[in-house]
């Protein structure tokens, strides 16, 4: 039997690493050269928890927990201490995204999530931007959307959306090819109408947009320009998925069975991403 660790739900910040394991967050430096990277636990609640994202500044970190029935957002602080609880919403399908980077004065970074918070039905999601005091947060004049990506696409701030997709990832509904594949929109500007697979994680990453997709049979890292051309394919795993993917702007980190890989160069078609090794 192997005592390795499954480590889920990666995110980047600079030269530091968030991981969930063993339902709790945890931290780990990038080791330079590919080197052994030695974690340490960053909250000790052993409670399910979903994907984690670094605040713009890296002093915090965005995820759900399950301390209730239902998934809520919480705000953890990257030095140690509790976690703040921001939302009461109550629904099943709260996740968070990313953030809000804001940049006048007076302003403040939120937390960009998805949720059916106030919808009729489950999985009938909305984008909400969250301030980090807390509160039911301002619904965005996006949705239904499954996912958000906000970051810069040709010189000027851009919103990527994911929609029409059912709440299972797509390493669930393998090569599922029916209605609820998910569906990617630029700028309302509907790309790669033609892909026959799941589309998941979008992502803009160095000036392309990035996603997972198992058109090719096995779920791997894609990416394209802002106008749907130039698709090129980033991983090549054969056996098992690539999951969870999410990226800094400027890299991509994901799952792959239980291990964590790191694309460093999307630009360069030659690049190969790198399996993390993180104890």
């Amino acid at each position: 039997m192997s005592d390795e660790a499954y480590l889920r739900f990666p995110h980047l910040h600079g030269d530091l690493l968030c991981f969930v394991a063993e339902d709790d967050l945890w931290l780990a430096p990038l080791a330079p050269g590919g080197g052994t990277a030695r974690a340490w636990r960053l909250t000790a609640d052993r409670t399910r928890t979903g994907p984690p994202r670094f605040s713009p500044d890296g002093s915090s970190i965005a995820c759900t927990h399950w301390r209730s029935l239902d998934p809520e957002i919480h705000l953890v602080p990257v030095g140690g201490g509790p976690a703040r609880r921001l939302t009461h919403w109550g629904s099943v399908d709260a996740r968070v995204c990313g953030w809000l980077h804001r940049t006048g004065e007076g302003t403040r970074d939120q937390v960009l999530a998805v949720s059916s918070h106030a919808q009729p039905f489950p999985h009938f999601s909305w984008a909400y931007a969250v301030p980090p005091e807390g509160g039911p947060g301002a619904r965005q004049p996006w949705g239904p959307v499954s996912d958000i990506a906000v970051g810069t696409l040709e010189g000027r701030r851009q919103t990527l959306l994911l929609t029409g997709r059912p709440p299972h990832e797509p390493a669930s509904w393998k090569r599922y090819r029916g209605g609820a594949t998910g569906r990617l929109w630029l700028q309302g500007t509907r790309l790669l109408p033609g892909l026959r697979g799941s589309v998941s994680d979008p992502m803009i990453v160095a000036g392309r947009v990035a996603f997972l997709s198992d058109h090719e049979g096995i779920g791997n890292l894609y990416s394209c320009r802002a106008d749907g051309s130039d698709l090129r394919r980033h991983t090549d795993h054969d056996a098992f998925y690539a999951r969870h993917a999410s990226t800094d702007g400027r890299r991509v980190v994901y799952q792959c069975a239980g291990g964590l890989w790191l694309a460093d160069d999307l630009e360069d078609p030659a690049a190969v991403p790198r399996r993390l090794d993180v104890r």
